[in-house]
């Protein structure tokens, strides 16, 4: 997972794909976005009509361009930016055809065709499909309402400046998005509503939307993951040019099995990975439509900052226990403050306060907004907090440094407004949230990812270079033997054919021993009864006996080690990823335990090993600093494998960590 010392090092096996492997070039949305010309064909002869709506929405929108509304007696014959279709399904391939070529985009609003199973639309003379099946989209910068939503009935003043896009995959939940920021103060600049995308996928249209928006922050809403090299090329797209992404994806589910009994599935479903990969692209996976909100706002109005270590300053111990409380669940600390620190703010506050952290500077206090101005600026330059969290009133915001564009993030969290009450407040810059959760979210999102984002650009490779020439599926002893062969190193073993030949071979590897049926890799051998820990002499011919009574041709017998961890590491074959590793703590209880890290393999060794250390091995600082990147290197070597032989399994389970080295205990490669 690092530099190639193989022709297949690092390579995973893309998804597939009609054709070949390039991801979709970036469309021009120019004209989809700032057009001047548009055309509105079909549902305007009634008031409550489609493209009436769409029409209501321009004019009151004030659209500067021209809107031309096409008929069967006078149809489109000059070239328009946009073609606004909302005519019954059946004679969509007719009207499409019509503006083929006149119209650079046409939006599909009818729907009825392939998501039904009927035929897929297409044209033939250059014109650019969105949708079908989608609500349009907009553009407030140059109030382009292109939608016939209802929820755009209340946006049509089209405010600005919030620097937000939001790409939907579900034009009806992308749309209520749009409106409930906009109740919360935070208007978006765009939105595109992708529908049913049978030309433009969502992230296609995205990386277009980040070429020319230019935007402060990208919002997605995902309804399932239909293409992880898209994906991945807008997650590039946008680290390179320093825009946070925020995604809400729905319709994860774990990922099959590509064999029976594999720890490496069970820990690596779709969610684990997809999770990692936008980590490594310091993107930010959100779980519901309230985060995606907070956190899109927390980008746009303080963008992204590095640190997790949080100042507190309240009125209310109370409230500082909960503000502390709250901030620890979304990832972020409280540190102590130093002596020095403390001895600045004493000098300002009362006998009474309490000048740890929190700082409670007391209900006497609260209210002086000079004096609590003076608290967080010695908080903010005191370089032991990363970012200040006020609990105080909404009229504060300034006093206390709760405005946008702060070099050190400041948000001020009220205990008794609604969400409409903070609407003006939001608008005009001042980072104030109606409650102590919203407020710690907003800040989780600021400093989460800050500093995670990789380097290292994926590579996709259509198919492996295979080295190895297995005619049938590997055995047990076969497997070891594969995983040798890539520079793993295994316990001391030697196969047996017989009760004789394992009393031998342990005398000379030294008892106790490990027997283990050589059966084949695709069973788990310990679930199976294969497996005799801590074999000795005396037990060796009997312990023998039983597995080879259970038609087992051979035996493996291994030297048995005692390690201080048991570890894991696997790869599989993932339609999707292509190769996924997935390693961390090992044994019986790996899905229990919850302590291992799944991530496409081509983000590489080095963010395997950050994130081994972040998610297992930092929790005893100090202590096992040896072992990520020893693991990681394990999992590179696995990768090699899996790529050589285009297997669909290759795991390690355990791997003992025996005098500060990774040995890999037993081994499994599933074609």
């Amino acid at each position: 997972m690092s530099a190639p010392a193989h022709p297949g090092d690092l390579t995973v096996n893309a998804p597939a794909h009609p054709g070949d492997l390039t991801v979709n070039a970036v469309p021009d949305l120019t004209r989809l976005l700032h057009p001047e010309s548009v055309a509105i064909l079909g549902g305007t002869s009634k008031p409550t009509g489609l493209g009436s709506r769409t029409l209501g929405h321009l004019q009151a929108a004030g659209y500067p361009g021209a809107v031309v509304v096409p008929t069967r007696d006078a149809p489109l014959e000059d070239e328009v930016d946009v073609a606004l279709i909302a005519v019954p399904a059946a004679a969509v391939p007719e009207v499409l055809d019509s503006v083929d070529g006149l119209a650079k985009f046409a939006v599909i609003f009818s729907s009825g065709f392939e998501e039904v199973g009927g035929d897929a639309l297409r044209t033939s003379r250059g014109t650019v499909l969105i949708g079908p099946n989608t609500v349009g989209l907009y553009y407030a910068p140059s109030r382009a309402t292109l939608t016939f939503a209802q929820a755009f009935d209340s946006l049509v003043d089209c405010r600005q400046g919030s620097g937000a896009f939001l790409v939907s995959q579900s034009g009806a939940f992308g749309a209520r998005m749009v409106s409930a920021a906009a109740r919360f103060g935070f208007h978006l600049d765009g939105f595109i509503g992708t529908g049913n995308e049978a030309q433009l996928d969502a992230c296609t249209l995205a990386r277009g939307t980040l070429a020319v928006a230019q935007p402060k922050v990208l919002m997605l809403y995902l309804e399932g993951l239909r293409d992880a090299v898209a994906l991945e090329a807008l997650l590039a797209d946008a680290r390179d040019a320093g825009v946070p992404v925020v995604c809400l994806l729905g319709g994860l589910s774990a990922a099959g099995a590509s064999a029976a009994a594999s720890h490496t599935a069970a820990v690596s479903a779709d969610t684990a990975v997809v999770d990692e990969l936008f980590r490594a692209y310091g993107a930010l996976l959100v779980g519901s439509d309230r985060d995606l909100i907070l956190s899109s706002l927390a980008y746009s109005l303080l963008g992204v900052k590095p640190g997790r270590r949080v100042g507190i300053v309240t009125g209310s111990g109370g409230a500082g226990v909960v503000a502390s409380d709250f901030l620890s669940r979304v990832g972020l600390t409280v540190p102590p403050l130093s002596a020095p620190t403390r001895e600045t703010l004493a000098a300002m506050l009362p006998a009474i306060a309490s000048t740890s952290n929190p700082v409670d500077v007391t209900a006497q206090t609260i209210g002086d907004d000079v004096v609590l101005g003076h608290v967080c600026d010695a908080l903010r330059g005191s370089g032991e907090v990363d970012a200040v969290l006020v609990v105080g009133r909404e009229d504060q915001a300034r006093s206390v440094g709760a405005v946008a564009g702060t070099h050190i993030p400041t948000v001020l969290a009220t205990l008794d407004r609604e969400t409409v009450n903070v609407r003006p407040l939001i608008e005009a810059g001042e980072v104030v949230l109606p409650d102590l959760d919203s407020a710690c979210r907003v800040l989780a999102a600021v400093t989460r990812n800050a500093a995670e984002a990789n380097s290292v650009l994926p590579r996709w490779e259509q198919a492996p270079h295979p080295w190895h020439h297995l005619s049938a599926d590997p055995t047990a002893a076969d497997s070891l033997v594969l995983v040798e062969d890539v520079g793993v190193e295994t316990a001391d073993w030697q196969l047996a054919h017989s009760a004789d030949q394992v009393e031998d071979i342990g005398e000379a590897l030294g008892w106790p021993v490990v027997l283990k049926a050589d059966s084949a890799a695709e069973v788990h051998k310990a679930r199976a009864g294969g497996v005799k820990l801590d074999v000795d002499r005396a037990r060796a011919t009997i312990a023998a006996g039983e597995l080879f009574g259970a038609e087992t041709e051979a035996v493996i017998v291994a030297k048995q080690l005692r390690s201080s961890l048991e570890l894991f590491v696997g790869v599989r074959r993932d339609p999707q990823w292509g190769l996924v590793v997935s390693a961390g703590l090992g044994g019986a209880n790996i899905e229990l335990l919850d302590r291992t890290v799944a991530l496409p393999a081509f983000l590489g060794e080095e963010q395997l090993t950050r994130r081994l250390e972040d998610v297992i091995f930092s929790r005893v600082p100090g202590r096992y600093t040896d072992v990520a990147p020893a693991l990681a290197q394990v999992a590179t070597r696995l990768v090699r494998l899996a790529t050589s032989t285009g297997a669909a399994l290759v795991e390690c389970n355990p791997v003992g960590w025996v005098d500060g080295r990774p040995v890999a205990l037993d081994a499994r490669v599933v074609l």
